[in-house]
């Protein structure tokens, strides 16, 4: 599974959207469905999927962990939908969460859950990934170019700015 560490829910939208920068008032995203970059106000609410843990009887339970769990269970396969009924949410979510906490944890949270699921099996979170290189020690040669969303136009990348060593021999060359 990709890392969700940068993906978000925003409140009053519907989708996940992409970290892309830090603003002076808020932050930049990205729609990871298509791409398009939003500025957020430091007051809209916005939610870390990474940060969100589901109540269990035991205390909370991070949302990656579950997500891992599902994927694998599931192959990468989407789930149910969200617009099932809700007996028939309650008793996936059960699955795959056997211990939540059903005093705190509503059928509205569950929805949420599994339509987040879909969508992150939809935007390729959980296609596998060529683990070889690294176990071999070699650098993952993906790493060096920028990162994109495929088919997607105006997608979010990475640029390397040159460091002031790089900078002070190229002024000399000059």
């Amino acid at each position: 599974m990709k890392s969700i560490q940068h993906t978000m829910a925003l409140g009053g939208r519907s989708g996940l959207f992409e970290l892309v920068a830090h603003s002076k008032n808020g932050i930049i995203v990205a729609s990871l469905e298509d791409g398009k970059r939003l500025s957020i106000s430091g007051t809209h609410p916005v939610h870390a999927l990474h940060d969100i843990a589901m109540y269990t009887e035991e205390g909370e339970k991070p949302l990656r962990e579950i997500y891992e769990a599902m994927g694998e269970a599931l192959k990468g396969e989407p789930s149910i939908s969200h617009k099932s009924s809700g007996h028939e949410i309650e008793k996936v979510f059960g699955q795959f969460v056997p211990d939540y906490d059903a005093d705190k944890v509503y059928q509205s949270d569950m929805k949420k859950f599994i339509n987040w699921y879909n969508l992150l099996v939809k935007y390729g979170f959980f296609l596998a990934e060529d683990n070889e290189a690294d176990q071999a020690g070699v650098p993952n040669q993906t790493e060096a170019k920028p990162e994109t969303q495929q088919g997607t136009e105006g997608a979010v990348g990475t640029i390397k700015l040159p460091t002031d060593s790089e900078n002070e021999s190229t002024e000399d060359k000059g």
